[in-house]
């Protein structure tokens, strides 16, 4: 008996991973059955990862067309491979295997590295029942709505949510190069670059700069890997990420899709006003972090960083709402701690599916429009405001460390 609770105890976040695996293979297979992968997301990485294999370069327009076309794709939204050139690499290993069975398989992988995440994260509150709590936030994962839209487009929001985690596990491990080299990760989807910023701003006030100097090398290491694959690679880079701008401004759940709205499309004053709501939430951070210097937990930090830096870039689409699941857990398992409820985090939890869930509702029954009106993607915005409001009133009202006591 004793031998067997020593191995659940040590064990538990691997049987759980274990014990869900059914599922995510059910729903990855599900996903693969109805989905169109090769008119998607999932294709763009899978071609770039592709054309590894077979002497192709992701920034040659031809060759990128050309693989369109060789492979059935109908749609073809961009020119050149659309993020920077490292990332080809890393899809290598997917772009190796034939495209339906790459995409169930990184299905999987989402899946598990989420929950991986989420189980992770669940042991910043050490007590049994909050642990097992972790399972409805697990079910809870399984209903948002951002995070299905990303499962089945086949995004890499998951593996820029494995970066962050890892980043604060080191971090807490006291590891600062490691954490440095995780967040400079992020670079490989260069919005969210914002949310490295934010916690670079934190790490130059804590003077970790063993930190800042593994952001650096890390940014270093993207740009030479690269350079070795194209000398042009960044000016290239830089024409599909002003095109992307180009086509994204005005659909996609961000601040400057609902200035250009207040704005009635006139683009200078979409501009400036979104310069304003960003100076504005910018002012709100530096205050928080200068109003609770003494006692941020890097959790914290992490928290807030994410839930401003999701906010701020000018263009993000909802399925990469995925990184919100670090102030959502810190959130929900505060709630738990403070309340000595689990009702207050369950409620939370829910109001925050439903309005994904109403989201990816409207994101299939809105088509997209030349007219000047809210898009479908748009509407996701309430989910990032609403995870932002809770965060910062969560740590502002932090004043105790999280306890041992049970909850009823």
């Amino acid at each position: 008996m004793n031998t067997l609770k020593s191995v659940l105890v040590r064990w538990w976040m691997v049987l759980i991973l274990l014990a869900l695996m059914p599922v995510y293979v059910l729903i990855a297979v599900n996903n693969e059955r109805n989905v169109d992968y090769v008119n998607n997301g999932f294709f763009t990485f899978w071609l770039a990862g592709n054309m590894q294999w077979h002497g192709q370069q992701p920034y040659s327009s031809q060759d990128w067309v050309n693989g369109h076309h060789e492979n059935g794709a109908t749609w073809i939204p961009n020119k050149i491979f659309p993020y920077p050139l490292p990332l080809a690499l890393l899809t290598a290993p997917l772009g190796r295997l034939p495209i339906d069975k790459a995409y169930i398989l990184w299905d999987i992988i989402a899946q598990l590295g989420i929950a991986g995440c989420i189980l992770w994260l669940s042991t910043h509150w050490p007590q049994p029942n909050q642990q097992r709590y972790v399972l409805f936030v697990l079910f809870a994962a399984l209903l948002n709505g951002n995070i299905f839209l990303g499962l089945m487009t086949g995004t890499f929001a998951a593996l820029y949510l494995v970066f962050l985690v890892l980043a604060l596990f080191f971090i807490e491990k006291d590891r600062p190069i490691l954490a440095g080299l995780m967040l400079a990760g992020l670079a490989l989807k260069p919005p969210l670059l914002v949310v490295t910023c934010l916690v670079g701003v934190w790490l130059l006030i804590k003077k970790n700069w063993k930190a800042i100097a593994g952001i650096c090398a890390g940014g270093l290491g993207l740009l030479i890997i690269g350079l070795i694959q194209d000398p042009q690679w960044i000016g290239k880079f830089r024409g599909a990420s002003e095109n992307l701008l180009g086509m994204r401004l005005g659909n996609q759940p961000t601040l400057p899709s609902y200035t250009r709205l207040l704005c009635a499309g006139d683009l200078p004053c979409t501009m400036a006003l979104y310069g304003l709501a960003a100076f504005v939430l910018l002012g709100l951070f530096f205050w928080l972090l200068w109003v609770k210097r003494n006692s941020l937990a890097p959790l914290e930090v992490f928290s807030l960083a994410i839930a401003f830096g999701l906010l701020l870039p000018p263009y993000l689409w909802s399925y990469d709402y995925a990184l919100l699941l670090i102030p959502i857990c810190y959130t929900a398992f505060e709630f738990i701690r403070r309340r000595a409820s689990y009702l207050p985090s369950t409620i939370f939890l829910l109001l925050l599916d439903s309005i994904s869930l109403f989201g990816l509702f409207l994101f299939w029954q809105n088509p997209e429009s030349e007219a000047l009106t809210i898009q479908r993607d748009m509407w996701s915005i309430w989910v990032a405001i609403l995870v932002l409001a809770f965060t910062c009133w969560t740590v502002l009202r932090n004043k105790k460390q999280p306890s041992t006591t049970n909850v009823i």
